[in-house]
């Protein structure tokens, strides 16, 4: 019996982890990193930040250059990340995934400091006020 709920549980589990150094993790900005040398990028579900590059308004690039230069600085600081890669891919065929920073995943952290909001895919809700 124990076999058969090890197996249901291996099968059940699609994502899986991976420490990695922090200095091989390049966050393009609140959202998405880029990973090793191949710089594969990933998409990190469950929340998101303002847009960097196509912001609608000031407000909106300021907040999210805020969470990107944040962002960065929790990577960096933490020396090991754990990626937990997840299936599937984005509409821009970027991988998904989700980031753990000492042990906190990325976007609640952003989010408990006012820079990301949880998001769980559709549309996305105006950053200007």
């Amino acid at each position: 019996m124990w076999k058969l709920a090890t197996a249901f549980l291996l099968v059940a589990m699609p994502a899986f982890g991976e420490l990695i150094r922090s200095d091989i993790v390049y966050m393009i900005d609140g959202d998405t990193a880029s990973i090793g040398e191949a710089r594969d990028r990933v998409r990190l579900v469950g929340f998101d930040t303002p847009e960097t590059r196509n912001a609608q308004c000031s407000y909106e690039k300021a907040l999210g250059d805020e969470a990107t230069r944040r962002a960065r600085e929790l990577v960096k600081n933490a020396g090991a990340v754990d990626l937990v890669m997840l299936p599937g891919r984005d509409k821009y065929d970027r991988g998904l995934g989700r980031l753990y920073v000492g042990g906190k995943e990325l976007g609640t952290i952003l989010i408990s400091e006012g820079l990301a909001r949880p998001y769980d895919g559709g549309k996305r809700r105006s950053w200007c006020k």
